[in-house]
């Protein structure tokens, strides 16, 4: 299976950063083909400058990305949650990546809301594709869990169903694992529980 890490964080030496080190330690390498995208490291645009009203000049770092998520069967997303929702690093690179032909295609004609009820608005390029979703949080890391359906009742699901809902499910990828570690930066979030959440996390990683 082709697998692709991507990392959210625009802190290279921040928590999720490890998370990434785990993810790709404990992935079988004899089983799968691994590729990562650190965002923190990679150098590009973030902002959809002229929406979708114009095309914006080629950049080698989009276009990468957009190969690399052609090219792989499973996804796994790594970020942190800031103010309910993912960095805006990472939402610009979703901005600049997953954009219609690349992950999906809308329809412009007719009602949006008939289309969308019956299957007819959005072509999706990227269906069969999984995903993981795994974040870190100063909120509860259960509250994002449980919040997270597709219709989110708290504000502060947001941070994984915009994620899971608003982009994967529309371009046909399913998410399969959400993993959440939260009151990340709080006195009660000890060392030994992002210890056991790092274990957590190689477990998982490793059974893929």
């Amino acid at each position: 299976m082709n697998i692709l890490v991507i990392n959210g964080h625009p802190d290279k030496k921040s928590f999720n950063a490890s998370i990434l080190k785990e993810v790709i330690k404990n992935l079988n390498s004899k089983k799968h083909q691994i590729e990562t995208l650190n965002l923190a490291d990679m150098k590009f645009d973030p902002v959809l400058r002229f929406g979708y009203r114009e095309r914006m000049e080629e950049d080698a770092e989009i276009t990468r990305s957009q190969e690399l998520i052609q090219w792989a069967d499973h996804l796994i997303f790594i970020y942190p949650i800031w103010w309910g929702s993912m960095p805006s690093l990472m939402k610009g690179w979703i901005d600049r990546v997953f954009t219609p032909g690349i992950t999906y295609r809308s329809n412009p004609r007719g009602s949006f809301l008939v289309n969308f009820i019956t299957g007819r608005q959005f072509e999706q390029l990227a269906k069969g594709k999984t995903a993981t979703i795994i974040t870190t949080s100063q909120g509860p890391g259960i509250w994002f869990k449980v919040f997270s359906g597709f219709i989110s009742l708290s504000p502060n699901s947001y941070g994984i169903a915009v994620l899971k809902n608003a982009v994967l499910k529309i371009c046909g990828i399913k998410t399969n694992k959400i993993l959440s570690l939260g009151l990340v930066g709080r006195e009660e979030n000890t060392l030994e529980m992002r210890k056991k959440f790092l274990k957590k996390v190689s477990k998982y990683a490793n059974k893929i």
